[in-house]
């Protein structure tokens, strides 16, 4: 064995020699498109998940194909962006141009809610290639020029266009940019396929550089921050207009937008209230299968009302609740951005804030809450978003846990399961910021909790479905979601047809009342069966066959916990549901 410095020696040309053995056969130049879909997050909103995902399905429907045919390859789709690559950069910009132009199609004569809008952007440069993705800085910047497009445009790099220069696409050049991670500016231009006009254009993109730089100039003023300190709870309350009691009270599929439309988990209400309302208020994670009613929880928890009529002193908490489903990419200095942002939209004139959106600024703004006498509670829905946020790094976790530590401040965070499994790193899963929460199981309702949602919503919107609340609840279970989209249907058949519930009590459910139920249940039915674990699934076939899962098998305690199957007075299991079972049995066996 020869001695240290030959084996240096030798290591570095073994690594120079992979890694130019790694350019020659895994590197090529590509033209990269990312495109984003715009408005997405206020349709989900307003139409709900199931339009959405519609809607999303929609938008790749029209633009796959066109990929495809100009030779470009979808290397894969983040929630409603895609990122394709083209070898060749010309059919790459023709078929940005065409997919613009099949969107106009589909959009004309539809209402604005309904139309798809998208913004695109493309650069050409080397990428790293592997079976199934790209990497290196070509996907970064690629990002970064979709970032400067708005709805309906087509935004190139400077690079992109030196490889198109023969073609007579109409090219605008829009200016001078810096971009994140890059030292030099870089030139951008817009392939004006709709042919508007050049001074419409100009202003549009100086109207994007200006905002960029009054944020930047406002992270460089003066800090300042005011906080009234006689807050109006009860004027803040009185906001949220009275609930209307007409028409089917259970058609909302969306975190419930008031007070009044919460049922059910007493108990754990109580149990999240009297942990925030402790000398030092403590951080919880509230863990749930989707659509179990962990993002209204959290709404209801952050109602004015609710401090109101659970909390002792609630003019002591300043409260927060931010959705971050749509917030996926954000970085590091964006995140304490949306606090402020939001900070001062959800308190109107009680708070000014005037900081830098980093570390600084964040612990200035809980130091002044803390002097002014406030706990700060900030709800943060959807956090397993964060935590698979390749953008945020384990000293901004570090960084939030002391903020817990020093200052008396606590999260309540909703996510599917617990966030140490849904870390991008180890190094960020074995974070001590985990440690600081209490973890809540979000589970089914309890029979009085089902029993109050069946019979108090449509007595008080005068159709009460208490005669039949047994059917109900054995076709619909103890899983909230369902038991609505059930209820729903009931309700909305009986006002159909003119009939009471006590006319329909011992009779089979009518057709309509089933297929209502399964064109809107079936669809999240698949999505679960979908996630199911093989285990998972040879136990659910043992149910359904007559056998009996062994009660100690870790996947058998997984679904009774996730809600999807449970233990009767017998000790047999059985799914949640007489509509679940028929669905698995048509799947499963």
């Amino acid at each position: 064995m020869g001695n240290i410095e030959e084996l240096l020696r030798k290591r570095k040309e073994l690594l120079e020699e992979i890694d130019e053995e790694i350019k020659k056969s895994y590197t090529r130049p590509v033209a990269l498109m990312f495109t984003d879909i715009v408005g997405s997050t206020e349709y989900f909103e307003k139409k709900g998940d199931i339009a959405g995902r519609q809607m999303i399905q929609t938008h790749n429907d029209i633009l796959f194909p066109i990929i495809k045919d100009h030779g470009g390859k979808v290397i894969k789709t983040i929630g409603d962006s895609i990122m394709a690559s083209f070898d060749n950069p010309l059919q790459g910009v023709t078929s940005a141009v065409k997919m613009q132009k099949a969107l106009a199609l589909f959009n004309k004569g539809k209402p604005a809610d309904e139309k798809i809008k998208v913004r695109m952007g493309l650069h050409f440069g080397q990428a790293v290639v592997d079976e199934k993705d790209l990497f290196g800085d070509v996907v970064n910047t690629s990002a970064r020029v979709e970032a400067k497009a708005n709805a309906d445009e087509i935004v190139i790099s400077s690079s992109l266009k030196k490889q198109i220069a023969s073609t007579d696409l109409p090219l605008v050049f829009l200016g001078s940019d810096f971009v994140k991670g890059k030292k030099q500016r870089i030139d951008f231009f817009l392939i004006n396929w709709n042919n508007r006009e050049q001074e419409e254009i100009a202003r549009s993109w100086k109207e994007r550089i200006q905002i960029k730089v009054s944020v930047e100039k406002q992270g460089t003023a003066k800090t300042k921050i005011i906080i009234k300190r006689n807050m109006d709870f009860k004027k803040m309350a009185a906001l949220v207009k009275p609930l209307k009691k007409k028409g089917n009270p259970y058609l909302n599929r969306v975190m419930l937008p008031h007070p009044e439309m919460f049922y059910g988990r007493k108990g754990l209400v109580k149990r999240v209230v009297t942990r925030l309302t402790g000398q030092r208020p403590q951080s919880i994670s509230l863990v749930g299968e989707r659509r179990i009613g962990k993002s209204s929880l959290l709404n209801f928890l952050n109602f004015p009302a609710t401090r109101i009529n659970l909390m002792e002193d609630p003019e002591q908490y300043i409260q927060l609740f931010i959705d971050f489903q749509q917030l996926r990419t954000i970085n590091e200095s964006e995140f304490i951005a949306v606090i402020f942002k939001e900070l001062v939209k959800q308190l109107g004139d009680n708070i000014t804030i005037q900081l830098p959106p980093n570390f600084d600024g964040m612990r200035m703004l809980c130091e002044k809450i803390a002097e002014a006498g406030f706990k700060f509670i900030m709800f943060f829905d959807e956090f397993e978003s964060v935590t698979k946020n390749e953008k945020i790094g384990p000293e901004f976790y570090s960084f939030f846990r002391s903020l817990a530590n020093n200052y008396p401040v606590a999260f309540v965070t909703a996510s599917g399961r617990n966030l140490k499994d849904m870390c991008v790193t180890h190094e960020i899963s074995d974070s001590p910021f985990f440690n600081i929460f209490a973890v809540q199981n979000v589970g089914l309702f309890k029979e009085n909790e089902a029993y109050a949602l069946i019979t108090e919503p449509s007595a008080e919107n005068g159709l009460p479905l208490a005669p039949l609340k047994k059917d109900i609840m054995e076709h619909g279970g103890l899983y909230p979601f369902f038991l609505q989209i059930l209820c729903s249907a009931w309700f909305e058949y009986l006002e159909i047809e003119g009939l009471s519930a006590e006319e329909m009590v011992d009779k089979k459910m009518p057709k309509d009342v089933v297929d209502m139920f399964r064109e809107e249940a079936e669809p999240h039915f698949e999505y679960v069966l979908e996630t199911f674990h093989k285990q998972e699934i040879h136990i659910l076939k043992t149910i359904l066959s007559g056998g009996k899962p062994d009660p100690q098998s870790v996947y058998t305690e997984l679904l009774e916990k996730k809600g999807y199957i449970v233990c009767g007075e017998q000790e047999e299991y059985k799914p949640f549901s007489v509509q679940f079972e028929l669905f698995l049995k048509r799947r499963l066996l």
